[in-house]
């Protein structure tokens, strides 16, 4: 096995008009169809004679995909997207327009995707974290044919006795007040964790925020979703409470129709490129 990491560049392609406008763009022949390119897929294509990895994924929530480029060919792949870009502009009125981490940050809060080292780290179990479907087949196999894996024995522990943390997606209803990380977080009166993470959503017009919350620190034995939809949330900012209201499901979009390309009315999204 070679490690080509260093020999490749990301141009990622996200929102409604991603797969038309690439689309105009590969010279291979293959389209970005549903049947040709499911999500989670990738699919070899070429653009002005460029063999380019593309991969159907996204960390915003949005119908997008990943351009993983020669290094070489980068910078000449990026001005022939600008490119295109304009004219498809031009044509169609939506607009094609850069956007750096900031934009990254705002769409993946308010699709609840978790952050690594922020919202997950090796302290951390996938139950907690609240991706518990990343293990779930595994741990439901059981008998000879269950698979083995590192931490199979402590999640299972977990799955029996409850867990005693979560990750926990709050939204401060006052949208002026700026959240920066490891602010407090109360339920009921009492600090029960801190603030991992936070953005502020902009289609949303709201301030997201995770944390875990600690069943101990709150005087119960496990944390349940009965007990967090129970509770009344506030975030200690700079020695000021203000109130907050608890998210089970991803603020926007929890269906993720946006990823299966159903937009129904949003003729005001734009789509967004973001070179890594």
């Amino acid at each position: 096995m070679t490690d080509l990491s260093d020999e490749l560049d990301l141009i990622n392609v996200q929102g409604p008009h991603s797969r038309k406008l690439l689309q105009r763009m590969i010279s291979s022949g293959h389209t970005l169809s549903d049947e040709e390119i499911p999500f989670s897929h990738m699919l070899d294509i070429e653009m002005n004679g460029v063999k380019i990895m593309c991969l159907r994924l996204t960390f915003m929530g949005e119908l997008g995909f990943e351009l993983h480029v020669p290094r070489t060919e980068s910078a000449n792949i990026y001005r022939l997207l600008r490119s295109t870009g304009d004219e498809y502009e031009k044509e169609t009125g939506a607009p094609v327009r850069d956007a750096g981490y900031r934009a990254i940050d705002s769409l993946s809060a308010e699709k609840g995707f978790r952050h690594w080292h922020a919202d997950l780290t090796n302290r951390d179990t996938p139950l907690e974290a609240g991706i518990g479907f990343t293990v779930l087949k595994k741990l439901k196999r059981t008998g000879e044919d269950a698979p083995d894996f590192i931490g199979r024995k402590a999640l299972e522990e977990q799955r029996a006795n409850g867990l005693k943390k979560k990750l926990v997606c709050l939204i401060l209803d006052d949208d002026k007040v700026p959240l920066h990380g490891m602010e407090t977080i109360w339920r009921n009166g009492v600090v029960v964790g801190l603030i991992k993470s936070t953005a502020f959503g902009h289609t949303i017009g709201k301030t997201i925020a995770y944390g875990y919350v600690d069943a101990e620190k709150a005087g119960a034995k496990k944390i349940t979703n009965k007990w967090l939809e129970a509770g009344e949330w506030q975030l200690g900012v700079i020695g000021e409470m203000h109130d907050a209201t608890l998210s089970p499901k991803a603020p926007f979009d929890p269906e993720n129709k946006r990823i299966r390309d159903d937009y129904g009315d949003v003729s005001y999204t734009l789509p967004h490129l973001n070179l890594g």
